[in-house]
């Protein structure tokens, strides 16, 4: 997957790929081919680019002109590079000069970015690195409530289309942002 990304953030159209010769995925993935490479003659299997529609990232922070901080994820710059729109929830809206990363920070640029949207929290029930740790007791009611329909339709009205707005989720899943404790 990481590959596709990499082919579609370069708008490249196709990527090769090491390890899916004689495996089932040419089996079941009639959009995996397989090309000779010109400079050796082997084969190399090939996979498309991944270009999504909208590509949601979390950031640590974010300013007004669309650059993002995020903690030590490669791969949400990756995403923003490669999608079409890319909306980045952000826990604190800064000036432009603190959104510069530091050494374990990443900096995803303005021009990958479509909108900034500020939710402290916005990472629940995951982890915002520096900020809050893994709600690992919330992960785990989703994946109880994931295991049959009738548990998943009572855990979207609960927690995801039950609540008036962020803030009231928050409330629900009793999560409290670093600021208010």
């Amino acid at each position: 997957m990481l590959l596709g990304l990499q082919a579609g953030a370069h708008q490249l159209p196709f990527i090769p790929v090491i390890g899916f010769l004689g495996t089932d995925y040419m089996k079941i993935r009639d959009d995996f081919k397989v090309v000779k490479d010109p400079y050796s003659g082997e084969d190399y299997v090939v996979v498309p680019p991944i270009i999504p529609d909208v590509a949601v990232i979390h950031g640590l922070k974010g300013d007004r002109s669309g650059g993002v901080t995020v903690l030590g994820a490669r791969n949400d710059r990756l995403l923003a590079t490669a999608a079409r729109k890319t909306i980045a929830v952000v826990e604190e809206l800064v000036e432009p000069g603190e959104v510069l990363p530091g050494l374990q920070e990443v900096y995803v640029a303005p021009v990958h970015i479509d909108a900034v949207v500020v939710a402290p929290g916005g990472a629940h029930p995951t982890e915002c690195p520096g900020r809050y740790e893994i709600d690992a007791g919330h992960i785990m009611t989703y994946l109880t409530a994931a295991k049959d329909e009738a548990s998943f339709q009572n855990y979207l009205e609960t927690y995801i289309t039950g609540p008036a707005d962020h803030e009231a989720y928050l409330k629900k899943v009793g999560f409290r942002t670093p600021d208010a404790t």
